[in-house]
């Protein structure tokens, strides 16, 4: 699906697909695909290591870097709508996202965490932040910034924003849910309840409608 998702996008894009352990599933590559294969593991058993995004933006000659989870998706016109706003001289620009269970089923847009600027984490009063695969950035200034990513535990999506925003203040969002995120990927995965808890928090503070839709 992930795969699937990234050929289908409107905007024409050159696709690198990372694979770890020298695992590589049989696929019929597109002319726009590209294979990498880490002969060892690069990601695990440092579970949350992601040594390999830090890497990616100094492999590759692309004017703009995008990043999406192998359980996640984008909706057709994802890079498209994020690259409208880096064209207009924005180094970098971010979506919102859908939430699903793990099974692929719609259950609601996140209304309540990863927003950016548009509102702080509800659980966690004063952090903004955004999935790291919402966003897409220029290349060359993400190589400035890339090692974030390869912070081992929890929270290198947080302080890359957090630097991101610090060194690159050039940047917007589509306030547009095209990021498709599904739960249930690994054990310390966040849970439908959080963000049900948090979607009653946000209903009992702005009432129906959220303020940036307003």
């Amino acid at each position: 699906q992930c795969i699937a998702s990234i050929y289908e996008q409107t905007y024409p894009v050159q696709h690198y697909l990372l694979y770890d352990n020298g695992m590589l599933p049989k696929i019929v590559l597109k002319p726009n695909q590209h294979t990498c294969v880490f002969p060892k593991p690069i990601a695990y058993p440092d579970k949350d290591g992601r040594r390999w995004l830090a890497a990616v933006p100094h492999l590759i000659n692309e004017d703009v870097t995008f990043f999406c989870n192998d359980d996640d998706w984008y909706d057709p016109d994802h890079v498209e709508s994020l690259m409208e706003i880096i064209e207009k001289g924005n180094d970098w620009a971010y979506s919102l996202r859908k939430i699903h269970d793990k099974f692929g089923n719609f259950l609601f847009n996140d209304e309540c965490e990863a927003l950016g600027d548009l509102h702080e984490d509800w659980n966690n009063p004063g952090c903004n932040f955004v999935d790291w695969c919402m966003w897409g950035m220029r290349t060359d200034k993400l190589k400035g910034i890339s090692a974030i990513l390869g912070m081992p535990g929890f929270g290198c999506d947080r302080e890359f924003y957090r630097v991101a925003k610090q060194m690159f203040p050039k940047y917007g969002t589509t306030k547009r849910h095209t990021f498709n995120f599904r739960l249930g990927g690994n054990e310390g995965s966040v849970t439908k309840e959080f963000f049900e808890a948090g979607h009653k928090r946000m209903k009992e503070k702005y009432g129906d409608v959220m303020p940036w839709k307003k």
